[in-house]
């Protein structure tokens, strides 16, 4: 019952509002930087090898039965580490709604939890209230993200949802990586480094055409 609970928080339909968000793939394919399945495979490899799996993934395994001065610490520490203001502020309104929907749903599970603010943090809290072991919880956080993003390729680029989901299988020796770096991550190893994709995410404001938000 708890995995089926937590794979309902990580469906990408989840009205958590993490769909309306493309991690800056919207300009890159606008540019035509990713056009094409190897593109777009190259692109999530990326992020779950150095941009948002380094820092997201950690963060929700760190947040799994964490304490409140370590939960404040580490939305503290994504605060500072999401350098472009608008991945910085779907994080938190993804993390608020999540937490919403969460209580919605199962109002005696979340009505104690401590307060969180980035989605990665509330998920790895939800997912340890919801008494799913830490592994599984990481997995399905980083699934979710993965097959987020493979969707929304979908609606930016010439791609079936058959091809997309190609793309996201091609990508499960580095979803694999990293979920095992994120189970034994500190603080200390929460990090990215893809100036290009910063770059990209922090010009899709100004895009004459935008269909998501960030």
């Amino acid at each position: 019952m708890s995995l089926l609970r937590l794979l309902q928080l990580a469906d990408t339909a989840f009205p958590a509002g993490a769909y309306a968000f493309s991690d800056g793939l919207e300009t890159l394919t606008q540019r035509g930087e990713v056009r094409t399945p190897g593109d777009l495979t190259a692109f999530l490899a990326g992020q779950l090898t150095h941009g948002w799996g380094a820092q997201d993934a950690s963060a929700c395994a760190l947040s799994w039965g964490a304490d409140r001065g370590t939960l404040a610490e580490l939305d503290d520490l994504l605060d500072d580490l999401k350098l472009v203001p608008g991945l910085r502020a779907s994080s938190t309104r993804v993390g608020a709604n999540l937490r919403r929907a969460a209580t919605h749903l199962w109002p005696d599970v979340v009505a104690t939890l401590p307060t969180t603010r980035h989605h990665a943090t509330t998920f790895g809290v939800l997912g340890h209230a919801l008494c799913t072991p830490r592994a599984d919880t990481v997995t399905a956080f980083v699934s979710g993200w993965l097959l987020g993003r493979a969707t929304s390729a979908t609606r930016l680029m010439r791609l079936g949802g058959l091809d997309a989901q190609r793309c996201a299988a091609h990508c499960e020796p580095a979803a694999q990586a990293c979920i095992h770096a994120a189970l034994r991550a500190t603080p200390d190893d929460l990090c990215t480094f893809t100036p290009h994709l910063d770059v990209a995410a922090s010009e899709q404001p100004a895009l004459d055409a935008r269909l998501f938000q960030t």
